[in-house]
């Protein structure tokens, strides 16, 4: 679905009867150069680090598992073109709020970042005792992608599965409790914006 051209009521009603949506085009050839730009000065200063999996209690690293490296933003990210990336999420979830009759508060998001061979296996991504993961999304930034050049997100239904080519500027946006999914081995650098919604503001004290 090219968000240029559709309504915010045909993401909803996509969101709702098929609980995952793909929407290309979500940013700009100019916005996804300028992001690529953040990602290059963070790399540069080696702020990415060997990703893991769980959350605060039960978290650990299984390269097994994943071999992503990433970079959390804060809650105020000091480059313009992430701090306008995160208004334009904050923006969509807003939107969303009303017409899937949602209470969604805030946005943690990461930088993400596959070296060749890097990959992560299939999961959810609401955690068994912290559901407050609502909507997942990933915001692809691979300019020049080819077939062949790896890194699809898989998405799983039942004994089937489909794969969403990482193409620059197209966003997956999909339930964080049922879709499981999966990044298939990277045969060249991916890179992407992952993020939940939450019911909750990041801050807010754990009471799981």
């Amino acid at each position: 679905m090219n968000y240029a051209q559709s309504s915010l009521e045909e993401v909803a009603d996509a969101l709702a009867e098929q609980e995952l949506v793909i929407l290309d085009q979500f940013l700009s050839q100019q916005e996804v150069d300028a992001l690529l730009r953040a990602f290059d000065y963070h790399a540069q200063e080696e702020d990415f680090k060997a990703a893991g999996i769980g959350n605060t209690y039960l978290y650990t690293q299984d390269k097994s598992v994943r071999s992503d490296r990433i970079m959390w933003l804060s809650d105020n990210p000091e480059k313009d073109a992430l701090a306008d990336f995160k208004k334009r999420i904050e923006a969509l979830m807003a939107d969303l709020n009303p017409l899937l009759f949602l209470s969604l508060r805030d946005v943690e998001m990461h930088l993400a970042e596959y070296a060749p061979g890097a990959f992560y296996e299939k999961h959810v991504d609401q955690f068994k005792k912290n559901g407050h993961r609502i909507l997942s999304f990933a915001c692809y930034l691979n300019s020049g992608w080819q077939d062949g050049d790896g890194g699809e997100l898989r998405v799983y239904q039942g004994d089937h599965y489909f794969d969403v080519e990482p193409l620059a500027g197209r966003l997956a946006l999909f339930r964080s409790d049922t879709v499981e999914h999966a990044v298939r081995p990277a045969k060249a650098l991916r890179r992407s914006i992952t993020g939940w919604m939450l019911d909750r503001p990041i801050d807010f004290p754990i009471q799981d």
